[in-house]
């Protein structure tokens, strides 16, 4: 007879849309989040908005209902005489500077990830002191119960040698 195997339970923090808000375990990270200026609250949800498949998604369907709209629609309805003709000359106005908009607030964000980077990195470093500090008093307790325990032993073979004697 086999045992039915249940499902792996869910990452509670995926979700289809990374702009979604996320819970920062580490105390360093946290303190570091909750710290955050509007602008920067701001630059953090476009980055990670302006990173993710559904934003590419998102803006290829505007590309080609842009395309669509100016040559098919418009055209047809205007009799010819379309918004944005091809070579599309304001769509691509309308990416260049969507792009001059776009690069600087992911920079601010990457700049705000390296900090956040940095903070971590610190708090790994004082927690992993920490920890060298308790296995260098644990090696010292542990030195310290042998000899006890050696002289402890010590005093045992002493106290059986005088039974023996007497």
């Amino acid at each position: 007879m086999s045992k039915a195997v249940a499902p792996a339970p869910a990452n509670p923090r995926r979700r289809w849309y990374p702009w979604s808000t996320h819970d920062h375990d580490n105390p360093a990270i946290k303190r570091f989040h909750d710290d955050r200026t509007l602008g920067e609250r701001v630059a953090d949800d476009i980055a990670r908005f302006g990173g993710s498949w559904p934003f590419i998604f998102l803006f290829l369907g505007v590309i080609a209902a842009w395309m669509i709209l100016n040559t098919i629609v418009i055209g047809r309805l205007a009799h010819g005489h379309q918004f944005d003709p091809y070579p599309y000359i304001a769509l691509n106005l309308t990416l260049s500077a969507l792009a001059g908009l776009q690069a600087p607030i992911i920079m601010m964000s990457q700049n705000r990830a390296s900090a956040r980077d940095d903070a971590l990195a610190a708090h790994h470093y004082q927690e992993s002191q920490k920890m060298e500090r308790l296995l260098e008093n644990q090696r010292k307790l542990l030195d310290e119960n042998t000899d006890l325990t050696k002289q402890v032993h010590d005093l045992a073979l002493q106290i059986h040698g005088l039974v023996a004697r007497a």
